[in-house]
C-alpha cells in the first residue's frame, strides 16, 4: 500500500481582494490607489499616501448589496458640452471634462454662503462674513446654459448656504417656471419657513421644499446642528402641510446618534400627505463640519436597509430597492412604496426588481409617463390572473386601479403635472443618498455621477467633487480660498505636514444645508 503524506488544510484569507479604483489621500486628497477588499462580509477601501502611509475607510457594511448593484447596467450618456480636456486626471479637471460619462440629471445651485446655523456636521465651506449673493443675470446665465444643455430640464434645486437668506429667492423660482421647469426643490434648515406669509409664496410658485430634518431629540440635535431645531422644523412641518406644499424629508445619517430616528421619520412620511418621501443621507466626513466629526458616527447603505428593515418589522427589506439607472450604482438605493388600505406594498414586490430599474430610466424620480401606464396595466393583468401571489392583492388592484383612471381618463386628457400631483397622493418614495468625503471617495462613482453644480460660464462641476476639492478654492464660498497651486493638494495643507491620526477641527465660516432632493 503506498503511504500517503496529510497535506495542512489550506487556511482562508481573513479578506478578499475584489478590484481597484482610484480614490484620495484622506489627509492631503492627492490621487492614490485603492484597493477594494472584501472582509467579514464587508467593503473597505484599503489605500497607502507616500506622505502619510496606509489608510482604511469601510464603503459597504454588507458586500452582498456591494456586488448586487454592479449587476444593474445603464447606458452612459455623456454631457453635451464639455468645458475643460483632461490635463491631472479625474477627479482634477471637472468642469466636466471629456471624460464624465454621464450628463447632469439634477443641477444643485449654491445660490448664497450666508447661513443661521453652525452645524457640525456641515459638509461644505460657507462664509457669513461679505456673503456671496448669486446675481439675477449670472442665474440667467445659468439657466440658459443648462437650457442649451438639456432637451428637457424637469427639476432645479435650490441650496446654499441657507437658500431662504437671499432676498431674490422668490424671483429665481418664477425664472425656473417661465423657463419651463417643472420640479423647482428648496433645501433648507426651515428656520425662514415659521414665516406664513413666505410659505404662502412658496405654495404659490408650486415650490418643493427639502426639509433638513435629522431627529426628534433636542440633544442629537445639539451634537449633530451646534441648536435645538425640533421644536421649529415640526412647526414648520404643520405649515407646509397647511399650505399643501410638496416636502421631501432629508435626515443625513449618523451611526449612534439619529439613525435610530428612522421609525418616526419613516412614519412621518407615511402620515403627512404633503411630504412626498424620505431621503437619507449618509453622513460625509468633509467640508468645514463634517471633516472634524467623529467617524464612529459613519453608516453606508446597507446599514440604513436593516434600520427600514426593523422599523417595518420587514414591510421594507434591501431587494425592495435599486440602483439609479442615472448615477454610479453605488451612488442612491431607491425604493418607491404603494400606499394601501392599511398599509403599503413596495413596488419591487408588485413587478421585478428590472422594471422599477427601468421606469427610472429618464429621470432621477418616476415620472408618470405612459412607460408607467403600461407596466401599471401589466401587473393588474398579473395580479387578476394570480390573485394570491401577494396576500394584498385585493387592495393593491382596487388602489391601482382607481389610481389608473384618475391619471388617465377617457373622457379629457390630463397633463403630465396634474397627473404627477394625483399620483404622489398614494405612492411614495425613499431615496438613500451615499455622498462621498475624501476617505470613501471613488473616481469612477464621479465620472458617472448625475448632480452637478452649475456656473454662470457654463462649467458644471460633479457634486462630490465640488464638495471635497473645489468649493474650499472658491472665494465666493470660502474666506480661505487658497492661491493657484498643485491641483492635487487641498489649500493650506502641504503633504507630510500632517500624520492621518492627526486631529482635524471644524471650521468656523457660517454653514451650508447642502442636501439635494430628487424625489
Amino acid at each position: 500500500m503506498p503511504e500517503w503524506t496529510l497535506v495542512p488544510e489550506r487556511k482562508a484569507t481573513s479578506h478578499v481582494y475584489y478590484s481597484m479604483t482610484k480614490s484620495l489621500c484622506g489627509t492631503c486628497k492627492t490621487a492614490v490607489d485603492a484597493k477594494i477588499v472584501i472582509r467579514h462580509d464587508a467593503v473597505y477601501f484599503e489605500k497607502f499616501c507616500p506622505s502619510h502611509g496606509r489608510q482604511e475607510c469601510l464603503v459597504s457594511s454588507s458586500a452582498e448589496w456591494y456586488l448586487d448593484c454592479l449587476t444593474f447596467l445603464s447606458e452612459h450618456r455623456p454631457p453635451k458640452r464639455v468645458m475643460k480636456e483632461v490635463k491631472d486626471g479625474c477627479p482634477f479637471d471637472c468642469g466636466a471634462c471629456s471624460q464624465h460619462q454621464q450628463k447632469v440629471y439634477l443641477p444643485v445651485v449654491p445660490i448664497t454662503s450666508a447661513c443661521n446655523l453652525d452645524c457640525p456636521i456641515c459638509y461644505t465651506i460657507n462664509k457669513n462674513e461679505n456673503a456671496h449673493m448669486l446675481g439675477k443675470e449670472e442665474f440667467e446665465s445659468i439657466l440658459r446654459h443648462l437650457a442649451e444643455d438639456h432637451d428637457e430640464l424637469d427639476i432645479i434645486n435650490f441650496t446654499g448656504g441657507e437658500p431662504t437668506l437671499h432676498p431674490q429667492l422668490l424671483d429665481f423660482l418664477q425664472m425656473c417656471r417661465d423657463a419651463g421647469i417643472r420640479r423647482l426643490t428648496i433645501s433648507t434648515n426651515g428656520l425662514k419657513l415659521l414665516d406664513e406669509s413666505y410659505v404662502r409664496k412658496l405654495a404659490a410658485l408650486d415650490a418643493r421644499i427639502v426639509l433638513s430634518l435629522d431627529t426628534f431629540d433636542p440633544a442629537v440635535d445639539k451634537i449633530m446642528l451646534g441648536a435645538n431645531t425640533v421644536h421649529t422644523k415640526l412647526a414648520v412641518l404643520d405649515l407646509l402641510e397647511k399650505h399643501d406644499v410638496a416636502t421631501t424629508i432629508l435626515p443625513a445619517v449618523a451611526m449612534g446618534l439619529n439613525d435610530r430616528d428612522i421609525p418616526q421619520l419613516f412614519d412621518l412620511v407615511l402620515k403627512r400627505p404633503n411630504v412626498r418621501s424620505l431621503e437619507l443621507h449618509t453622513l460625509t466626513f468633509t467640508g468645514q463640519g463634517g471633516v472634524g466629526f467623529s467617524r464612529a458616527a459613519r453608516i453606508t447603505i446597507p446599514d440604513l436597509h436593516k434600520r427600514l428593515e426593523e422599523a417595518t418589522q420587514g414591510g421594507l427589506m434591501w431587494r425592495d430597492f435599486v440602483p439609479s439607472p442615472l448615477a454610479h450604482p453605488h451612488c442612491y438605493s431607491i425604493c418607491y412604496i404603494l400606499l394601501i388600505d392599511g398599509g403599503f406594498v413596495p413596488f419591487a414586490r408588485l413587478m421585478s426588481r428590472q422594471k422599477l430599474y427601468e421606469l427610472l430610466d429618464d429621470s432621477l424620480y418616476i415620472e408618470p409617463r405612459e412607460k408607467l401606464e403600461t407596466i401599471f396595466r401589466d401587473m393588474i393583468d398579473d395580479l387578476w390572473a394570480n390573485p394570491g401571489r401577494i396576500p394584498e392583492g385585493e387592495a393593491v388592484l382596487k388602489t391601482l386601479k382607481k389610481l389608473l383612471h384618475d391619471m388617465f381618463p377617457s373622457d379629457r386628457p390630463v397633463s403630465l403635472l396634474e397627473r404627477q400631483k394625483i399620483s404622489e397622493r398614494v405612492v411614495k418614495a425613499i431615496y438613500i443618498h451615499s455622498h462621498m468625503d475624501e476617505e470613501n471617495f471613488d473616481v469612477s462613482r464621479i465620472m458617472k455621477c448625475c448632480v452637478g453644480v452649475p456656473a454662470a460660464d457654463g462649467s458644471n462641476i460633479p457634486t462630490c467633487s465640488y464638495n471635497v476639492l473645489y468649493r474650499e478654492k472658491d472665494p465666493r464660498f470660502s474666506s480661505r480660498a487658497a492661491p493657484e497651486g498643485h491641483k492635487n493638494v487641498a489649500p493650506g495643507v502641504s503633504p507630510g505636514l500632517h500624520s492621518v491620526a492627526a486631529p482635524r477641527l471644524r471650521g468656523n465660516h457660517g454653514t451650508a444645508n447642502h442636501r439635494s432632493e430628487v424625489h
